[in-house]
């Protein structure tokens, strides 16, 4: 698969749908995970063609999940602000939110969703020092994802992908096991993001360092890895940004959304989603052998897609 949005800079990239059908196409792909990011329907994108949805997430959520009112005042500012991120200013807020997207994924007809476990405020991506531990996390979040789940008769795989800020890092294989145990939805699973996993080791020099730290971290999961159904293909080494980024000392802005905006770039400066193209990926993804792979990039605009999808797909032909 393909990633793609229903921005208006991805979609206008393309005549119509059968333009897009022919991109497709061109890089011998089947179809596209779909990320509803303007909370519109799939637009140009035919429907036959979006195999997934990658559901939209809050960054941080446990303070209003769990009712710590002086953190989520502290991280908004005002209770206009939180309910203007939410939707509300309670639990309830949550599960709507992210009852749209599986419902949106159920009309669809897609095969997968994909979930983010993971939690950090604004400041702490730039410390590194966190209110919530690996722990704190998997809990509230497999509690929401049982809640979102239970009684359902959703058909899809949810498969749950792993970041670098606490909750799923697929760094400890025992906090991987502690959030499939707690899931109780039959077709679970995981998503792996290779680039993510390697902004858990801020000393890799080069994609080959990070294919051999992908390796070890599988191989210390052992039986864990069965249940990675699906990978995000991407690299990105960028441990000196980051090691830059902890020694500055940033001027943050007084309100909520000009904070954000600031975060975001340096966001952007550190998951730069690039083709993975060190010699043995193919062996790799063939060894974890998943339902899907998607090469996940972020690209700004059609010929720049392709030059990094020709890129990637050279590693595989």
């Amino acid at each position: 698969m393909l990633n793609i949005t229903d921005c208006k800079e991805d979609l206008e990239r393309y005549k119509d749908s059968q333009d897009i059908i022919a991109f497709c196409d061109k890089f011998c792909c089947d179809g596209f995970e779909y990320m509803p990011v303007m909370n519109q329907e799939q637009a140009k994108i035919p429907k036959q063609m979006i195999y997934g949805v990658h559901m939209r997430s809050f960054s941080c959520l446990l303070d209003l999940w769990l009712g710590n009112e002086t953190a989520l005042l502290k991280e908004f500012g005002s209770w206009e602000v939180v309910e203007q991120t939410y939707g509300g200013r309670d639990r309830e807020a949550i599960i709507q939110y992210f009852r749209k997207d599986l419902e949106l994924a159920k009309r669809l007809q897609a095969e997968y969703v994909v979930f983010h476990v993971t939690e950090v405020k604004i400041a702490e991506s730039c410390t590194y020092c966190f209110d919530y531990t690996d722990e704190e996390v998997v809990d509230v979040l497999a509690e929401i994802v049982n809640e979102l789940l239970d009684g359902r008769d959703y058909q899809f795989y949810f498969l749950m992908e792993n970041l670098w800020w606490p909750g799923l890092t697929f760094t400890r294989p025992e906090i991987t096991k502690r959030l499939i145990r707690q899931v109780h939805y039959e077709k679970k699973g995981f998503m792996l993001d290779t680039g993510h996993l390697m902004h858990t080791n801020l000393e890799l020099k080069s994609q080959e360092e990070g294919l051999v730290y992908i390796k070890e971290m599988l191989l210390a999961h052992g039986e864990l890895c069965k249940w990675i159904k699906g990978v995000h293909l991407q690299q990105s080494i960028t441990g000196e940004r980051v090691k830059e980024m902890l020694k500055q000392e940033i001027q943050w802005e007084p309100e909520y959304y000009q904070r954000w905006c600031q975060i975001f770039e340096y966001i952007f400066e550190i998951d730069l989603h690039q083709p993975f193209t060190a010699k043995g990926i193919q062996e790799l993804i063939t060894w974890i052998n998943p339902e899907y792979l998607t090469f996940e990039f972020i690209s700004r605009s059609r010929e720049e897609h392709e030059k990094l999808l020709t890129a990637q797909i050279e590693c595989f032909f």
